[in-house]
């Protein structure tokens, strides 16, 4: 292809991408577009360059006078290229060539440095991600460290508040006992053992009118985990079940009775040694007793 003819096609394909041809450079554009592909080519990546020209500055108006004299000078350039014999395409397309050129330049400049930015802003954003990822791992494994300490105060607290009701129990029992010992009016009976080979005893305190008692054991054997000390209120007529206890290492308990009616109406009082359940196999045994 002449230079002549390769110059007249990039004009149209210039003036093309920029939407600037007349029905007869269509024409004309129609027929190179059929048989060059490397025509087709070259107008699609022109459209593509012309869509970013609106991105590449910030719009302006010039001033009228600039744009009188951009005029003048335009008609100027037309007049001195009058003579010269060119198809009609030519002279109306011909004059973008240069401008096109020298735009295209700036934009493959201006894109490129765009691009180099933006890769270096995406290698920034990627590098924050990482800081903020391991920071939030960091987090939590701190939140779950501060909950599992959490959890270990409150399981602690939680054994502490039952020992304190366990001591709390324990001292208001200590104190009914001192003050159904040392309580002035209070009557004393005594429980002796049933077989003389047994050194038990037990000392029963208690108001008349009243269905509280506390009676104190020493002396008694330690039992088995199936069995169990059984005290017993019996009227003459029938008896009644009181409670149950066990004894420490020495032989010693303290058996608080709550009576379902005032304790001086009993006649009778008993310990027997029991199964610790129904359920349980044992026979009973009548170790201690008492007359009220």
């Amino acid at each position: 292809m002449h230079d002549y003819d390769r110059e007249n096609e990039q004009s149209l394909l210039a003036a093309a991408a920029l939407g600037s041809l007349d029905p007869a450079d269509l024409a004309a554009l129609e027929q190179l577009l059929n048989t060059s592909p490397t025509a087709r080519a070259e107008l699609q990546q022109l459209r593509e360059t012309v869509a970013l020209l609106p991105y590449a500055a910030a719009p302006a108006t010039p001033p009228a006078h600039v744009r009188a004299r951009l005029m003048e000078r335009i008609a100027a350039d037309q007049a001195q290229r009058a003579p010269v014999a060119r198809p009609a395409s030519s002279r109306r397309t011909g004059w973008l060539a240069p401008a096109m050129v020298t735009i295209l330049a700036v934009m493959v400049l201006f894109l490129g440095g765009l691009t180099v930015s933006l890769q270096g802003q995406v290698a920034t954003l990627a590098e924050t991600n990482q800081q903020l990822a391991a920071a939030v791992n960091d987090l939590r494994q701190a939140v779950a460290t501060n909950e599992a300490q959490q959890a270990q105060l409150a399981a602690q607290l939680t054994r502490s508040e039952q020992q304190i009701a366990r001591l709390n129990e324990q001292l208001a029992h200590e104190r009914l006992l001192v003050s159904f010992v040392s309580a002035p009016g209070v009557a004393t009976r005594e429980l002796r053992p049933t077989k003389a080979n047994l050194a038990a005893r037990g000392e029963m305190y208690m108001y008349p009118g009243e269905s509280q008692a506390v009676v104190v054991f020493s002396g008694l054997p330690p039992l088995q985990a199936d069995r169990v000390y059984r005290f017993w209120l019996s009227d003459g007529v029938q008896r009644i079940a009181a409670g149950t206890f066990q004894v420490d290492a020495a032989g010693l308990a303290t058996l608080i009775v709550n009576a379902p009616r005032e304790v001086n109406a009993f006649t009778e009082v008993m310990v027997t040694v029991e199964p610790a359940t129904d359920a349980a196999s044992g026979e009973v045994e009548v170790i201690l007793t008492g007359t009220l």
